[in-house]
């Protein structure tokens, strides 16, 4: 069996995808976390500076954001996801 090629992608925040990366944001609770307390302290002015690399397979990454959301994304314990 072969190993299948590992490629990367680097999706940016954009005017074009930003409710997409909204949504991530929030289905991801340690990635929710982390913006707000970068933005809390000034550090990140918000989602336009966020940048997201999906490493993985072809055909994976090729779905860019939606290779992460929703059903691969890491959900807390009794979390709803509210659309």
């Amino acid at each position: 069996m072969m190993d299948e090629k590992q490629v990367k992608r680097v999706i940016h925040c954009t005017p074009d995808n930003v409710a997409e990366v909204r949504a991530l944001v929030r289905r991801w609770p340690a990635l929710s976390t982390l913006v707000e307390s970068v933005q809390a302290k000034d550090l990140f002015p918000g989602l336009r500076s966020l940048q997201i690399t999906i490493t993985g397979s072809e055909e994976f990454v090729s779905k860019g954001l939606g290779a992460v959301m929703p059903e691969n994304a890491p959900m807390a314990a009794g979390q709803k996801v509210v659309p």
